[in-house]
């Protein structure tokens, strides 16, 4: 599996989040999340833990959705996105906020661990993406 962890600051994590959510890299986006993370995803429904969350970001972007974020061809779209993140950083939590391609704002929460910033929280990348809902998404909440 690819993984973001090791990333030294919450900003640094979302750099490397948002390029692999423009490219599609399923494996790099779920690599992202700590090993007990939560999604939220449509309909009051949570994705809980990795596999989960893979499944869910496999679903969305089989079904069409750019998640917010951007394209991967447009890095300059997607570097302005990551250097006005808000990102408010309290020993080993950080809160980063950012305003989507699509004008919404997106908040999600990271961890200090051993081995980098992870997300532990993701109330809004798929919250409204139907597609994340898809087929093998039994074990959500």
């Amino acid at each position: 599996m690819t993984t973001t962890r090791g990333a030294r600051t919450p900003r640094e994590l979302l750099s490397a989040f948002v390029g692999r959510v423009a490219a599609g890299d399923v494996a790099g986006i779920a690599g992202a999340y700590a090993a007990d993370a939560v999604v939220s995803l449509p309909r009051g429904r949570e994705a809980a833990g990795s596999q989960a969350i893979e499944r869910a970001y496999a679903a969305a972007l089989a079904g069409g959705a750019l998640l917010a974020v951007g394209r991967a061809d447009d890095a300059a779209a997607l570097e302005l996105l990551v250097e006005s993140a808000r990102v408010i950083e309290t020993g080993p939590l950080s809160m980063v906020s950012f305003t989507g391609a699509d004008g919404a704002v997106r908040t999600m929460v990271a961890w200090l661990g051993e081995d980098g910033w992870a997300w532990v929280r993701d109330g809004s990348m798929l919250r409204d993406v139907e597609a994340a809902l898809g087929a093998g998404l039994s074990d959500v909440a």
